[in-house]
């Protein structure tokens, strides 16, 4: 059975995947994605990380729409921001750990990507902003302001990578089997959560 986390940021999802992967038995895969993915890259993971997660302003669109000279500048700019090889590496890594069974898979798009797959549970993991915004603030040693911040832009990069990447919306409730929220029943609540979800599915 493969589990597949999607999160806001600052929801406590990595403590909550960790416990899950602890209690079921399985791998957990998190940074080792864009680590595989870059190396089928041939470049580092940092480069991987900032392209799924830092949305690009409306001037860096304009300019790379503008980039081709004067014919090309009537076309609208790419609407995705992420370079196509670098979303199939994900993709690649992420059906390649699918392989090999019983894991928890954190972020990149892995339920969207495995959505074929009938041994898939698919998890979206979210707070209210001020439950995040105190957690991320605590986290990073920041203020509300910088954290609040921090989490629009994370949120906003993740928004944009499912639009445009897969053409679906990210923390809707449709498009997962299980959302929980880790403001309600904490790190170890909604671990539960999700295992009894998991073994129900007959994992």
């Amino acid at each position: 059975m493969i589990v597949t986390i999607s999160r806001m940021y600052g929801a406590s999802a990595l403590a909550v995947s960790r416990l899950v992967a602890e209690k079921l038995g399985y791998r957990l895969v998190d940074e080792q994605l864009p680590v595989v993915a870059a190396w089928r890259l041939g470049t580092s993971a940092d480069v991987v990380q900032t392209a799924t997660e830092r949305p690009r302003g409306f001037g860096e669109r304009v300019l790379q729409g503008l980039s081709g000279g004067v014919p090309e500048a009537a076309q609208p700019p790419a609407e995705d921001d992420v370079p196509a090889e670098t979303r199939r590496a994900i993709e690649e890594a992420v059906r390649e750990e699918a392989a090999s069974g019983n894991a928890v898979i954190v972020g990149r798009m892995a339920g969207a990507i495995l959505r074929e797959r009938s041994d898939v549970v698919r998890v979206f993991v979210h707070a209210p902003p001020a439950w995040r915004a105190e957690h991320v603030a605590e986290s990073l040693g920041v203020d509300l302001a910088a954290a609040r911040a921090e989490i629009a832009r994370i949120d906003e990069a993740r928004r944009a990578y499912a639009r445009e990447g897969y053409r679906v919306t990210w923390g809707d409730p449709r498009n997962y089997d299980l959302v929980v929220d880790t403001s309600r029943f904490g790190v170890e609540g909604s671990a539960e959560i999700v295992v009894t979800a998991v073994r129900a599915a007959g994992g």
